[in-house]
């Protein structure tokens, strides 16, 4: 389990580097998660310091920590 959550954890920053500020749905999307669960799991990463989120409009997007 836990190398699992850690290839998850690289397969977002991997995302966020390609394209910072991406909405929950759109990373869920291009995961192949549900939503509710990568939400989750992005809190806990922000958390940890891993990521950042952001309030744009109704949407909560998140960055790689460094890159914000």
């Amino acid at each position: 389990m836990a190398r699992e959550c850690t290839k998850l954890a690289a397969k977002i920053t991997e995302l966020l580097d390609e394209d910072q500020g991406q909405p929950v749905k759109e990373l869920a999307r291009k995961l192949g998660v549900n939503r509710t669960f990568l939400s989750g799991y992005l809190k806990a990463l922000e958390d940890q310091g891993y990521v950042k989120s952001k309030r744009i409009g109704p949407a909560k997007v998140y960055f790689n920590n460094e890159q914000m």
